[in-house]
């Protein structure tokens, strides 16, 4: 099993500067130690206290400062008045080059309703726009001219450079949080990101569906990316109860955000975000951070804690587990990074 650092500049201090350069300092101590990868994903006008809205910019820092370790845009927004399929193939082949072949993409469709109207995209055609550019951009890849006539995209004869070395191409992801989307990433034969915030024997159920369905992939690709990763928030420590006592505040603050952007878009009535409403009523039932502790869907504690949760991650079928660590004091997080390195990550490679 693989294991992702993954950042989003959380800040209850709002002081973005010191966080940016905290988490370059967090992501080069990363690839020193062999964490596989490291992921943020792009958040346009999130909460005071966030920030990613341009996380190819400090993905070079990033691959500036570092060797080894895979950098994944999880996720690029693929929607047209945000991100035209063009410029996200130009920066992820420039960012490939920059990090010598260690790019991947992971794509998705937004999960904000204020950044949606903010950019003026139709609720009813983001699925639609995901998908359309989703197709486009392996293709831009790999072909000396690409043309293309869709629906929201209508391109003449076009060289489009610089391409990624590596070959055939980056691999392609997606975020995924409803069955629909896990079934859908399998016939498009993409990884799957699960986002479902919840427990891992509960995200188990959907890995079943996504491994079904890319057994008949038709790759959007020049290959499949038989891939899963799944999200949960981390922290180690010496001890349990100090692990739980400095996590506690920053991620309930982030499940407590997940839950009103979550609310906001089941509110819409749009069909393809009802699902929100259904795990909004799983959250509910039980939001204490102990439970979600107890139960895996946080992965917080000393070395042996956290072994026995992620096992369970392995046991959901895991291939990777991103591990979301952010907003905590700064040097806790270096000793965290080592500690799930050295002493965590061993026990289940």
């Amino acid at each position: 099993m693989k294991f992702e650092l993954f950042q989003e500049c959380q800040t209850a201090t709002r002081d973005y500067y010191n966080r940016y350069w905290q988490m370059l300092k967090e992501v080069e101590l990363a690839d020193e130690l062999g964490w596989d990868s490291y992921g943020m994903s792009e958040q346009h006008f999130t909460p005071v206290e966030y920030s990613s809205g341009c996380p190819e910019i400090f993905f070079t820092a990033v691959a500036m400062r570092t060797k080894k370790i895979r950098i994944r845009q999880g996720i690029v927004l693929l929607l047209k008045a945000v991100n035209h399929p063009l410029k996200i193939a130009e920066r992820i082949g420039m960012m490939d080059i920059m990090s010598n072949g260690r790019m991947d993409l992971g794509t998705g469709r937004g999960n904000k309703l204020g950044m949606l109207k903010a950019f003026e995209v139709p609720l009813e055609e983001t699925r639609q726009q995901w998908e359309e550019a989703l197709e486009m951009i392996p293709k831009i890849w790999t072909e000396e001219t690409f043309s293309w006539d869709g629906k929201f995209y209508h391109i003449p004869p076009t060289v489009v450079n610089p391409k990624p070395i590596q070959k055939p191409h980056p691999s392609l992801w997606t975020a995924t949080t409803s069955p629909e989307m896990y079934e859908l990433a399998g016939q498009k034969g993409i990884g799957v990101l699960c986002f479902d915030f919840t427990s891992p024997d509960k995200t188990a159920k959907n890995v079943e569906i996504y491994r079904k369905s890319i057994k008949t992939a038709k790759p959007v690709g020049s290959l499949a990316t038989n891939g899963v990763a799944i999200l949960t928030m981390g922290l180690c420590a010496e001890t349990t109860e100090y692990a739980r006592r400095l996590a506690k505040e920053p991620m309930m603050a982030f499940i407590s955000e997940a839950g009103r952007i979550y609310a906001e878009l089941a509110a819409t009535k749009v069909k393809s975000y009802q699902y929100m409403g259904k795990q909004l009523a799983e959250a509910a039932a039980h939001p204490e951070f102990e439970y979600l502790c107890d139960n895996a869907t946080l992965v917080v504690g000393d070395p042996e804690e956290c072994i026995k949760k992620l096992k369970l991650y392995q046991q959901a079928g895991a291939d990777q587990v991103i591990i979301r660590m952010d907003g905590m004091p700064h040097q806790k997080q270096m000793d965290s990074i080592r500690l799930f390195a050295e002493h965590v990550f061993p026990a289940l490679r």
